[in-house]
């Protein structure tokens, strides 16, 4: 059972790593963006389908979205040359800083509002609020071992992976939503979410090598996985958005905790090295798998306040609850059976996430046909040391800064943001082999661009 669940961690902790705060997009909207998400309170544009849907209810215009957002993350891992599996150090890990595959990635968005009447608001938007991930080329596949005087070759089946440690992400949410101007100073809306999901994974642990001989050194082979599907979810988000004054609103929205339904491929392989007289293998096969992943529910309050007319400032707190992401179960249709005393089938796993704090505060100044902004977060990241590794883009909480500017003309508005993200560093000491994390110091930052056209009919 142990032998099961270790397998198994290593395809699902890649799996909901990326749902973490992390390198996914930190929110929707090129002008929401810019004033570091801090925009509960205020709510006036199409992004509020996302932010806070009651936004909509005090909008008297239909408008049009087209966006798109460019993200260039990096990672660095020290490995302080602590790679072991119960206590042996394992060969191919070098020393050294390790770094991730750079790799520019985009997500596009579009939105409707229809808001003319009076009481009745209504929107349609589709985004990617979670995405990117992490690609790593750190384990180098040994080519000699030294046995006593003698150096003996070592070499694997064709199709080794280069790229060892690998997670792609993206989630598009169809968003329908809906929003009542109560009175007027206070509206309440409604959205619900249609996940569609598509996910690549590969990482890779080490097993007790079936073919070694009780003396010789080369007691551990690499196991890798190679992870492929999709799937739906639903939620839903809510909100209300209140005008205490001329100056000040008041807003408070939330999402329910949902769950995305995943039916993919998994793929299993021992690979057994060639030394002396010992014959390569690949040992393993594929199967049909499904897992449901819980999604946490989060709450956040924002407060609006107009310093002058045409200068606001904004701040928000917000509240997620990763402890719904305590567990996950994965089962595979059929197992997986790499030797008689090694297999894969079902495991349910234990995460132990935490729950977050987000803080944003932004600013925005309007002058003639130009509009100004600036904001910052600080963001904490729910993954405990037990079950940290490479493949998990949030390393740790993390301080975003983000510049915008928007130009006007007529009855469009182009809209520009640039966000740069520095996460604090990390630093695993206690290896835990159940969860394969794995120790070491880590850093990361991300630079991202982003670009909005409305149209207002």
């Amino acid at each position: 059972m142990m032998r099961k669940t270790m397998i198994v961690v290593s395809l699902i902790t890649c799996v909901c790593s990326l749902f973490a705060g992390g390198f996914a997009l930190t929110g929707v909207g090129s002008r929401a963006t810019s004033m570091g998400g801090a925009i509960r309170g205020m709510a006036d544009d199409g992004s509020a389908m996302y932010w806070n849907p009651a936004g909509l209810g005090f909008l008297d215009f239909n408008s049009y979205d087209l966006g798109a957002t460019l993200i260039l993350p990096s990672s660095k891992w020290d490995n302080n040359g602590t790679m072991t599996t119960g206590g042996t150090v394992i060969a191919g890990y070098e020393h050294k800083e390790y770094e991730s595959k750079s790799i520019l990635r985009g997500f596009p968005s579009a939105s409707v509002v229809l808001a003319k009447n009076p009481k009745y608001k209504f929107g349609l938007g589709i985004f990617v609020p979670y995405g990117l991930g992490a690609t790593w080329d750190a384990y180098q596949s040994p080519t000699s071992m030294q046995m006593g005087s003698v150096t003996l070759p070592v070499s694997y089946e064709s199709g080794f992976p280069k790229e060892e440690l690998m997670s792609s992400l993206a989630i598009v949410d169809i968003h329908p939503t809906f929003a009542y101007q109560i009175n007027s100073d206070l509206s309440a809306g409604l959205g619900m979410s249609i996940f569609y999901s598509t996910i690549q994974l590969k990482t890779i642990d080490f097993k007790p090598n079936p073919a070694a001989p009780t003396d010789q050194s080369y007691q551990f082979a690499p196991i890798t996985t190679d992870l492929q599907g999709e799937g739906l979810g639903f939620g839903f988000n809510f909100g209300l958005l209140y005008k205490a004054t001329d100056l000040i609103s008041l807003g408070i929205s939330g999402k329910t905790p949902s769950t995305v339904s995943l039916e993919g491929d998994a793929e299993v392989l021992l690979w057994v090295p060639q030394v002396a007289t010992q014959a390569s293998a690949k040992l393993g096969g594929k199967s049909d798998i499904t897992a449901d992943l819980n999604l946490p529910g989060d709450i956040g309050v924002g407060i609006s306040y107009k310093v002058k007319p045409n200068w606001v400032v904004n701040l928000d707190y917000a509240y997620t609850m990763w402890e719904t992401l305590e567990t996950v179960k994965v089962k595979m249709d059929d197992p997986i059976v790499i030797t008689p005393a090694l297999s894969v089938s079902e495991s349910q796993i234990n995460f132990l996430w935490e729950d977050t704090h987000r803080i944003s505060v932004g600013t925005e100044l309007a002058l003639e046909q130009n509009s100004y902004r600036c904001g910052f977060f600080w963001d904490q990241s729910p993954i405990p040391e037990d079950t940290f590794s490479p493949t998990f883009p949030d390393i740790n909480n993390k301080i975003s800064s983000n510049f915008g500017f928007g130009h006007h003309f007529g009855n469009w508005t182009l809209d520009m943001n640039l966000q740069y993200i520095i996460f604090s560093e990390r630093e695993i000491k206690t290896q835990n082999y159940t969860n394969n994390n794995k120790n070491g110091v880590y850093n990361a930052n991300s630079i991202s661009g982003n670009i909005g056209l409305t149209v207002k009919l």
